[in-house]
């Protein structure tokens, strides 16, 4: 089925990105926000697709705006952590797009207790017809809004992204589902001890997080079954990749 959405978690591979602090490394916090939006709007049954899903992942800017251009999405939400010194969230558009789906993801990181900064465009010095980053310049027709949740060396910005950031994620699914006009329903509470995805209680999904962001776990059906046994060749797999990291220096 064609993605209604595709998501881009900022940098990945060797490039940690900027937006890092004793707290996170800015692509590790990506990566786990654009997979929790993932699994949300898979649990609405909105098509979606993300251009990476692990921590390993390099992607050239080509690449990755290849992958946004040729996904057939309507929208790209490129999730990143700012820095440089400043205060609240930042969101910014196509100087060929609407500022409709930017302020309601503002409205949104407000609501979630993040303060915003801008919502705003931005041209490139000697051509003002072109976006300056390349994420709204290369992606085609793909309506494509870069989230900033706040910034990593500001201690407010980071402490909240560090305790908060499902609920800023949260946001973002939110905005866009009023945005694109699809039904929403909010995450299903957590029951300690259920075995259900929507219920899966902090510790497992967070457990599970870690295996798919360490590049352990790479098929996404297990996600929506975790209490089940993985099959012995599963877990060979595991070990194996597991057993390579170990033998990898750094």
């Amino acid at each position: 089925m064609t993605p209604i959405l595709i998501l881009d978690p900022g940098h990945g591979g060797v490039d940690p990105g900027g937006g890092t602090n004793k707290l996170f490394v800015e692509k590790e916090m990506t990566l786990a926000i654009s997979l929790y939006q993932y699994r949300r709007f898979q649990e609405l049954q909105i098509p979606v697709a993300i251009t990476r899903t692990d921590n390993d992942t390099t992607l050239s800017s080509e690449a990755r705006t290849a992958l946004v251009r040729n996904s057939g999405a309507r929208c790209c939400i490129s999730n990143h952590i700012n820095a440089g010194g400043g205060r609240g969230s930042e969101v910014i558009y196509s100087i060929h797009a609407s500022a409709s789906l930017p302020r309601l993801i503002k409205d949104e990181l407000e609501a979630a207790g993040m303060p915003n900064r801008r919502i705003f465009t931005r041209t490139l010095p000697n051509n003002p017809n072109l976006d300056y980053y390349y994420m709204h310049r290369e992606t085609g027709s793909v309506e494509t809004v870069i989230v900033e949740y706040g910034f990593a060396d500001n201690p407010l910005d980071a402490e909240k992204i560090q305790l908060d950031w499902r609920k800023l994620a949260e946001a973002v699914v939110r905005a866009f589902c009023e945005y694109a006009q699809l039904a929403y329903r909010p995450p299903a509470p957590s029951a300690p001890g259920s075995g259900e995805n929507g219920d899966m209680p902090e510790w497992k999904r967070d457990a599970i997080d870690w295996m798919y962001e360490q590049g352990l776990l790479t098929t996404e059906d297990w996600r929506r079954q975790p209490d089940q046994p993985l099959p012995l060749w599963a877990e060979a797999v595991v070990l194996k990749r597991l057993y390579e990291k170990l033998r990898t220096p750094g």
